[in-house]
């Protein structure tokens, strides 16, 4: 009877302590969530694509921030602009709104995975959807990255039928800033990886500012970087819209 008694305890503290786990990955994950969020107002940036050889294509970026969505307005400084990218409810819903062929597109599922401009970020990659809500995480132990104490966090997508197998994030333990995220495909191996090189601080919260995406099958390159923010801006709720994204 002693037996079982302690058998059933450490089977008991075993699960315990697996939950323990499960809910402080959550927690970090949800932290960093909070981090990666867009600073309310219209931000000014730009996204640069180098490929192999050097030559390089740069494109003007103006983001319009207001809580949970935003609408990135995309601009080839010889044309004007290009493509309007439109986030609603979080980043979950995701508009395009193409300029040459003035058709808006409803991305769902994979065509969330759809290269924004042949660059090397995804549509779903700057919807910033949570990622708590989109995959389930667990750590992996720490490592130094960047001359940074990290936790190492392996997640797994919840819906599987995606471009993305997995993902390995990298999170700073004294701040939860995440310096990088490496994407897998579904055989589980790594073809992109996200470094944050640079943030910002405003109103008491830091936020990414620089994202550079790494391609390694094509060994391109994909600067994103926020250079101005305007906040306390009017923003028209109307722009929001996706029927509007044409106008």
């Amino acid at each position: 009877m002693a037996a079982s008694a302690v058998f059933l305890s450490e089977v008991h503290s075993s699960a315990q302590a697996e939950r323990e786990v499960e809910l402080t990955a959550q927690e970090i994950l949800a932290r960093v969530d909070r981090i990666m969020e867009y600073p309310d107002g219209i931000l000014k940036g730009y996204m640069m694509h180098i490929t192999p050889d050097g030559s390089a294509q740069k494109l003007q970026i103006t983001g319009y921030i207001q809580k949970n969505q935003f609408l990135f307005d995309i601009i080839k400084p010889a044309r004007g602009s290009i493509q309007k990218v439109l986030y609603r409810i979080g980043g979950e819903d995701l508009w395009v709104y193409d300029m040459a062929a003035r058709a808006l597109f409803h991305k769902m599922g994979i065509d969330k995975y759809d290269d924004i401009l042949a660059t090397n970020f995804f549509y779903v990659d700057i919807s910033n959807a949570d990622l708590q809500s989109n995959y389930v995480a667990r750590i992996d132990g720490s490592v130094i990255l960047k001359n940074n104490d990290c936790y190492k966090l392996t997640l797994d997508p919840i819906d599987k039928t995606g471009a993305y197998g997995k993902l390995t994030l990298y999170v700073v333990k004294k701040n939860y800033i995440p310096l990088r995220i490496d994407y897998h495909d579904q055989d589980k191996v790594i073809f992109k990886t996200l470094s944050i090189v640079k943030v910002a601080q405003k109103d008491g919260r830091t936020f990414p500012v620089r994202y550079d995406m790494l391609n390694i099958k094509k060994g391109t390159m994909t600067v994103m970087e926020i250079t101005s923010i305007e906040d306390g801006a009017a923003i028209n709720p109307e722009i929001f819209r996706p029927e509007k994204l044409g106008d």
